[in-house]
């Protein structure tokens, strides 16, 4: 199993319309892929930023290469994330899950 990391930040007052967007795209796109087997995601408020990160459960990396493409170390954005004031991570982490709780 893979696990696979994006983190993202937008300025505080955008970060509820950026949730919304958020739902509608990266996570809609991501729960209708098969091999997707789950999905975190968090927020965090810094200094004026609300940073999100979300991380997917994969079956396997060919799961992630169907999502991402043949190079899955970069970010998937979508139209529309800079209307929030998006400044993505561009890259995005893969681990290989050793153990997860029940």
């Amino acid at each position: 199993m893979i696990a696979r990391s994006w983190s993202g930040k937008v300025p505080v007052d955008q970060a509820d319309g950026f949730y919304r967007h958020l739902l509608a795209t990266g996570i809609s796109d991501y729960r209708a892929q098969p091999g997707c087997l789950d999905i975190g995601l968090w927020r965090r408020d810094a200094d004026g930023w609300a940073i999100f990160t979300l991380t997917s459960l994969w079956q396997d990396m060919d799961s992630v290469r169907a999502y991402a493409g043949e190079r899955p170390d970069d970010a998937v954005l979508y139209p529309d994330d800079e209307v929030h004031g998006l400044v993505p991570d561009l890259t995005v982490q893969h681990h290989a899950v050793l153990d997860t709780a029940p």
